[in-house]
């Protein structure tokens, strides 16, 4: 490392990492140090004065600053945060844990921190995006104090210098890159239109199903009567919607089979907490936020000791094989719980407790034919009347998972319809392909605008 003259004024933190480090940060702009711009928020709450209805951070996602609620039993005091503060987690701030509160009253553990920004001299998305810049990441992580107990507290943050360019300059390299995002969304609508009309297709050779919007009955009295005998599932919403199923059920081409009948086994997932480190002894573990639009995504992972998945009786008790149907029973969002997935690796995996394995019988079915039919209205419809809400959260039991029906034509028919599905999947991921892009281009764009 090439070192460079310090004033010993400038050992204020006593930081050593931050005072020598001799890449320093520039821009054509002005730039400006952050404690100018950001300050604590010093509201902490008690756990009897958070309100019943509530939103509790469980975690900000590293790669793109999304912000995860779950709710949960608070027994400590907790930090609010107000709409446009910057809230920064304390253990992972170089990592890209932070992100600018779009939903105002929220509340996170103490490992975060929120910050009140001064919109007379930042636009909080032109700040966001900044401190996402690789330049600006990069530079974090290399002066941060190492430890793994270390925080990226205030004393930390306040000290770096972003540039600051004119509010109204700010918004024009903001308009510029929110074209570049518009290119991608184009994108995404394309390959979401590309998919769908490949499902649809699927879906017409196994089924007359056709989705239509009805508007419901308004009674003109808020009582309304329901058959005794009708209370099989004692939630009022769930037997008006039940009803909705008899057009889907007669639709089927193809014996009809629930998913309870085609399946060998069926097993939660783990409910152990996980590492982001992989230490030895360690495996990965698959969580909900790994499926995505029916595949297993396999970019962010968490580790747990591989005795966690075995048993003494079953040592491969809770490690997945090549085939496992993986669907997820909990989200925060109605469209994403009962997304499902098929494990197709040849590494040691296991999975997390909001996802539930199933091994079908592969004489009747194939775990790839459940997965697509998982993805069309067909399967939607089904979920949609049967998922419940609590806690925010919406959830499928195993019982309303084993439910759910579906056609189940020879397997050589399956065989035909997984290998059409994906030959033609390709044509969607081309668009995704160039939505990516323009996602990495806007931000690469942003950054050369922004930094020397």
């Amino acid at each position: 490392m090439i070192l460079t003259p310090k004033k010993f004024s400038q050992f204020k933190d006593w930081n050593i990492d931050m005072i020598l480090f001799s890449k320093d940060l520039s821009s054509t702009y002005s730039m400006m140090k952050l404690e100018k711009i950001i300050v604590p928020r010093k509201e902490k709450i008690k756990p009897a004065d958070i309100p019943k209805k509530r939103s509790i951070v469980s975690k900000i996602r590293f790669v793109d600053g999304a912000v995860f609620f779950k709710d949960r039993v608070i027994k400590n005091d907790m930090n609010k945060s107000y709409l446009n503060d910057l809230l920064v987690s304390n253990i992972n701030f170089e990592k890209g844990a932070f992100a600018v509160n779009e939903w105002g009253d929220i509340y996170a553990s103490t490992d975060y921190t929120s910050y009140i920004i001064d919109t007379t001299k930042v636009i909080p998305e032109y700040l966001f995006l900044t401190l996402r810049c690789p330049a600006f990441m990069e530079y974090v992580a290399m002066v941060k104090p190492k430890g793994m107990k270390t925080r990226a507290r205030y004393e930390f943050i306040k000290n770096f210098n972003i540039p600051v360019p004119s509010l109204p300059v700010q918004q024009k390299i903001l308009n510029i890159y929110h074209t570049k995002l518009g290119e991608a969304e184009d994108n995404i609508k394309k390959g979401n239109n590309y998919s769908d009309g490949l499902l649809l297709n699927i879906q017409s050779g196994v089924s007359d199903f056709k989705k239509e919007v009805k508007k419901e009955n308004v009674s003109s009295s808020i009582l309304q009567i329901i058959p005794f005998t009708s209370t099989r599932r004692w939630e009022v919403g769930y037997i008006q919607k039940e009803g909705r199923l008899e057009s889907v059920y007669n639709s089927f081409k193809y014996t009809e089979y629930r998913i309870k009948d085609l399946q060998v086994e069926s097993l939660f997932g783990l409910s152990v907490k996980a590492s982001l480190e992989q230490k030895k002894g360690m495996i990965p573990v698959l969580r909900m936020s790994n499926v995505i639009n029916g595949e297993l995504d396999f970019s962010e992972l968490k580790y747990l000791p591989a005795s966690c998945a075995s048993t003494a009786k079953e040592p491969n008790k809770w490690i997945l094989r090549k085939g496992d149907f993986l669907i997820t029973r909990t989200n925060g969002s109605k469209d994403l719980v009962g997304k499902s997935a098929v494990f197709d690796s040849d590494d040691v995996y296991t999975y997390a407790s909001y996802l539930i394995r199933y091994r079908f019988d592969t004489s009747i079915v194939l775990p790839e034919y459940v997965n697509i039919l998982f993805m069309t209205p067909l399967v939607r419809e089904q979920i949609a009347v049967m998922r419940r809400q609590g806690g925010g959260q919406y959830n499928l039991n195993s019982d309303e998972i084993g439910a759910i029906r579906i056609p189940v034509p020879s397997i050589p028919i399956q065989q035909d319809i997984v290998k059409r599905f994906n030959d033609a999947k390709d044509g969607a991921k081309v668009y995704y392909g160039k939505a990516d892009e323009c996602k990495t281009n806007a931000l690469k764009n942003f950054e050369k605008e922004i930094f020397l």
